[in-house]
């Protein structure tokens, strides 16, 4: 029919397709389709960012989805955008220009409006890039309807939402403990905190007649309120609210008792002052007990008056100064130089965080405001009832109790950010006024809006919806929020999403904070189904890490060296829902070998059947081996759409493999190889391979597109039909046909047993009173694949098996004659060879375990080292076997 290149080269097809699909408008959703709606919303990746291996799972999986619904007749849209991470975005942006311009404060001396352009302007810039990097992977996207967090319809919503929600009195602003960041000037919400295991000095000191422990001595200059369990029998003979004084950094004080159930008795001494201004957990005490409260230190992370001598100086310059001065009025009791705490960090810029009390902008998910099935609720009410209730599905569904908990323990949210970048609080100031506005209000009368842009959070967790507003009506101020949706034919059809795909550690980033604001703003749910995948770690099972370049696999470049077809593989095979996955260049060479598999098996049956060959279903189907396969196949199909439509990819993968590579290539084409071929023959090969292809593509879209194209069909693969079960019955000629399969399987494992290559023609001998007839039925197929000079075939009842080289299976006994063999002789070309690889593993793991080699060699070295050692050690693992076996055969 046609030839194709021996080899499949993804770089001469992958751009090419991806052009193919774009231009055809393959995967364009028409929004005036009957067809029901599937939809996927892309979990936005950072703007200005750069594919990684966390972003690459995530597109495959999603792609799965989406490509195996079109095949199946859903209109399907897969919606792609970015999103504008504020703080991250804009603090490149200002390192930038400090780099390059030498301004040392870009806000200050630029303002606001210049700063602005900037970010707008290399976010332009930088767009294109991600857009790219997504399509090198074969995502599917409706690139006509891509989005941007920052876009204006998305603007009109969050501030419809935020205008709602305060007229509602779930957004207020109030003087709250938060985090801030003085290294990025701004508020993080409590899910942007990282905590790590630091080392610092732990401090004990004389604080009047208690003994107090810190590793914080620089904030105590403000701490005049001594805090105990009111059940620890300890200090039961001080009273809550008590005075006393002592001598502290300052001088002396006057100190209060207070008696709180926070305290742990068996931490330290079981006393601890508090320091309201700049602790979460003191802060509370505080509120709790109407204590005054005192900062500290100041925005930029430097002590305060209150300081007195210290006053200026950073935290890490006052605090040994500090200690030294407690010391000399001899306060300071012991110092554990090895102690080890918990630190918190804002993990979006590394800074370390300095709760402040601040006035700024929250969220209350306890106020029971929400109309939600005939009652109010609150916020954190109904994110716990769409999950309980099972009509948001979380899969693996073990992370319900996670989400469960991490809900009933949420506290307000800290909405406002103190950065440019974002969208600004729509909150605007004049003289005792305060207005919230829909649109930009005229500074000449005398109205300043809020400084603050909203946390990136708060735009996102709109993405399911606002993404499908329609742009013209969302600019039109004079249509409410309601008829703007009803107004929208994307909302309307594409809403609510049917899957949301995103990793596990972003459930309560995101996920949780898009429940949260659809059911509000919607009544009802952003998504039906949330699949979670987990993270991608090393071959020893390590996170990849930044910090540690070896350990990063680059997706841009595992596409250029292995093609997007095996990486996507590499990155599905063995992982489910919620688990972590391993990934690392062996499974991509297998994954790449896998995907030339195809390309092969493709071009044999391209060159082996007649144009135009039909990939029809064929409707008269009598060789028994064919029935096998086609039976087979039918088997396939019912179970990839069973384990599809669970969420079980890997299954689906694992099974397709093992069914191509095994029943078909191995088997069939070898069983089908045939000089006088019949049209049905041609047609079986056809079909099978057409449905093969079709139910690979969405894991393999770049190999299975380039086949099919060469069985010029009127559709593209990616928007053909799904294969459907056939009305076949072959169940009986497949059980036959595995009899006889297994019946060539064991005397090739004769054969090895034997150490006798398929280069020599050997007898074989088959006992079955059962299943002789079905042996001779197939004689001439037994003798080609087992490599037989002649087959005897027997209907005696099998005895037990007594003979070295004889097998029992399935009531039939399968026995080989060796040729006359010099054993001893055999055995020692095997002891020759085993002593090559055995010296050859132990030069290598020499050489694997002397750091300095693995410092200096190329990481590509080292890996093929590592991989030809593994493989050396299985082979020396197969010659000791057969050395035993040979034995016996010598003694026998």
């Amino acid at each position: 029919m046609t030839s194709l290149a021996k080899t499949y080269d993804p770089q001469a097809f992958e751009k090419k397709i991806v052009e193919q699909w774009e231009s055809s408008g393959a995967f364009h959703a028409d929004v005036r389709s009957e067809k029901s709606a599937f939809t996927i919303s892309m979990p936005p990746p950072n703007a200005t960012g750069q594919l990684h291996v966390g972003h690459a799972v995530m597109l495959v999986l999603e792609d799965i989805f989406i490509r195996w619904q079109r095949m199946f007749g859903r209109e399907t849209l897969w919606l792609p955008g970015t999103d504008h991470a504020a703080i991250a975005t804009e603090n490149v942006v200002l390192q930038q220009i400090k780099d390059k311009e030498g301004i040392s404060d870009p806000r200050s001396e630029l303002g606001r409006d210049e700063v602005l352009r900037r970010i707008a302007e290399y976010v332009k810039n930088s767009q294109g890039a991600i857009r790219n990097q997504i399509k090198a992977l074969g995502s599917s996207c409706d690139w006509s309807r891509e989005r941007y967090t920052m876009d204006p319809q998305l603007n009109r919503c969050v501030n419809e939402t935020f205008k709602r929600m305060y007229e509602d009195g779930l957004i207020f602003r109030g003087p709250r403990i938060v985090n801030w960041d003085p290294l990025l000037k701004t508020n993080v919400s409590d899910d942007e905190v990282e905590r790590k295991d630091t080392n610092s000095p732990f401090f004990t000191f004389q604080y009047g007649p208690f003994h107090i422990g810190t590793v914080r001595p620089e904030t105590k200059f403000g701490d005049k309120y001594v805090v105990m369990h009111p059940g620890d029998q300890r200090y039961y003979q001080y009273k809550h609210g008590e005075t006393f004084e002592c001598e502290w950094i300052n001088g002396k004080i006057t100190a209060t008792i207070i008696k709180d159930d926070v305290v742990d008795p068996e931490f330290g001494t079981g006393v601890m002052t508090i320091t309201p201004w700049h602790d979460h957990v003191d802060f509370g005490i505080a509120e709790r007990h109407g204590l005054e409260k005192e900062p500290i230190i100041d925005f930029d992370g430097n002590l305060m008056s209150i300081a007195n001598e210290f006053e200026g100086m950073s935290i890490d310059e006052a605090r040994p100064q500090i200690v030294e001065k407690l010391k000399s009025k001899g306060l300071l009791l012991t110092t554990d130089s090895d102690y080890t705490h918990s630190k918190a960090f804002n993990s979006r810029g590394g800074g370390a965080i300095e709760p402040q009390i601040r006035e700024q902008w929250f969220i209350d998910v306890n106020k029971p405001a929400v109309a939600w099935k005939g009652k109010k609720q609150s916020l954190k009410e109904v994110m716990i009832d769409v999950v309980r209730s099972g009509e948001i599905n979380l899969v693996p569904e073990r992370f319900n109790s996670t989400y469960f908990y991490w809900v009933e323990n949420l506290q307000d949210w800290c909405i406002s950010r103190q950065i440019w970048w974002g969208h600004r609080i729509p909150v605007y100031y004049r003289d005792d006024e305060t207005k919230v506005s829909l649109q930009e209000l005229d500074s000449s009368e005398g109205w300043k809006q809020d400084p603050d842009t909203l946390d990136t959070w708060f735009s996102s967790a709109l993405w399911t919806w606002s993404t499908l507003v329609d742009p013209e009506m969302a600019d039109d101020f004079s249509l409410t929020f309601e008829e703007i949706l009803e107004r929208s034919p994307d909302f309307q059809k594409f809403h609510p999403t049917n899957i949301m795909e995103t990793g596990y550690d972003i459930l309560f980033f995101w996920v949780a904070r898009m429940i949260l604001m659809t059911t509000y703003m919607l009544q009802d749910i952003p998504f039906k189904t949330v699949y979670l995948h987990g993270l991608i770690r090393t071959r020893d099972g390590k996170k990849m890490s930044k910090s540690e370049p070896k350990t990063v696999i680059d997706p841009l470049v595992s596409i250029e060296e292995y093609g997007a077809d095996a990486l996507r593989i590499a990155l599905i095979l063995g992982t489910g829902a919620g688990q972590d996955l391993r990934l690392y260049p062996e499974k991509m060479e297998s994954s790449r070998r896998f995907a030339n598999k195809i390309w092969n098996a493709g071009r044999y049956i391209l060159m082996t059947i007649p144009e135009n060959t039909s990939i029809a279903a064929p409707a008269n189907v009598k060789s028994e081996l064919a029935q096998w396969l086609l039976h087979g196949l039918n088997v396939l199909i019912s179970s990839t759409q069973a384990n599809l439509e669970t969420h079980r990819l890997s299954d689906v993968v694992d099974d397709l493999k093992s069914f191509f590579w095994g029943d078909f290539c191995d088997w069939y084409l070898e069983m089908d190889k045939n000089p006088h071929r019949s049209t049905e023959d041609n047609q079986v090969l056809s079909y099978s391979f057409s449905t093969l292809i079709k139910l690979l593509h969405p894991y393999v879209p770049f190999v299975t597109e380039a086949l099919w194209g060469q069985f010029h069909q009127p559709k593209m693969l990616a928007v053909s039909e799904w294969p459907q079960i056939q009305p076949y019955h072959f169940k009986g000629a497949h059980d036959r046909i595995e009899i006889i399969k297994e019946s060539i399987s064991q005397i090739r494992a004769l054969r090895e047993k034997a150490n006798i290559g398929l280069d020599k023609k050997i007898t074989a001998r088959l006992d079955s009173s059962k299943h002789a007839e079905l042996f001779r039925e197939h004689r001439k197929l037994i003798i080609r694949l087992a490599r037989l000079s002649e087959l005897n075939i027997s209907k005696n009842t099998p005895k037990s098996v007594s003979e070295i080289l004889s097998t029992y299976f399935q009531d039939t006994m399968a026995s080989i004659e060796a040729p006359a063999l010099d054993w001893g002789k055999e055995i020692e070309t095997l002891q020759k060879k085993l002593k090559t690889e055995s010296d050859f593993v132990e030069k290598s793991s020499s050489k694997l375990n002397n750091f300095g080699f693995i410092n200096k060699a190329p990481e590509k070295v080292v890996t093929e080292l590592r991989d030809k050692v593994s493989a050396s050690k299985k082979t020396l693992s197969a010659i000791k076997q057969q050395i035993l076996e040979m034995e016996k055969l010598r003694v026998g």
